[in-house]
């Protein structure tokens, strides 16, 4: 996959990755748990970049009814649901389950985030430093370093908004 990946620390734990791919349909349609795991263990030497990426919101959310139906917990949804222990006088079942889920970045959040690298040279001259632009369509997880799992993902399909 022709993709250039880019890992902001969050705080100790967290990293958010930008995938800035050439074909957009090749990421989503290659991607996959092991593929971002060796990338991120691949990141693990700090380079120098001039860094341009745009404000960004997502918000969504998602009904978990069937998904959780799915898995097993079917009972809290009809009339065998037993949910006395949170009212004992009335016969409460679930109605919905909603996952919500909101990532925003910003020029405050990309400075706090962004850590200025390491550059190692050859000769007494600087070298040029690489340009990353975030200007066409692009890939974001959030992900738990330690164990690598994650948290987030969404694709942003037009920056320039």
């Amino acid at each position: 996959m022709n993709t250039k990946f880019l890992q902001l620390p969050f705080n100790s734990s967290y990293s958010m990755l930008l995938m800035l791919p050439d074909v957009m349909a090749t990421l989503e349609n290659g991607i996959s748990p092991n593929h971002v795991t060796k990338w991120l263990k691949a990141m693990i030497r700090p380079r120098r970049y001039n860094v341009y990426i745009p404000k960004f919101s997502i918000k969504t959310s998602y009904n978990l009814n069937d998904v959780l139906s799915e898995m097993g917990m079917t009972d809290m949804f009809g009339g065998r649901a037993n949910l006395t222990g949170i009212s004992e006088g009335l016969r409460l079942a679930v109605s919905e389950v909603v996952h919500q889920a909101t990532l925003d970045v910003d020029e405050t959040g990309a400075e706090a985030s962004a850590a200025t690298g390491i550059g190692i040279r050859r000769s007494a001259f600087p070298a040029p430093v690489p340009v990353l632009k975030f200007n066409r369509p692009f890939m974001v997880i959030i992900a738990e370093r330690n164990t690598e799992k994650f948290l987030f993902l969404g694709k942003i399909i037009n920056p320039t908004i």
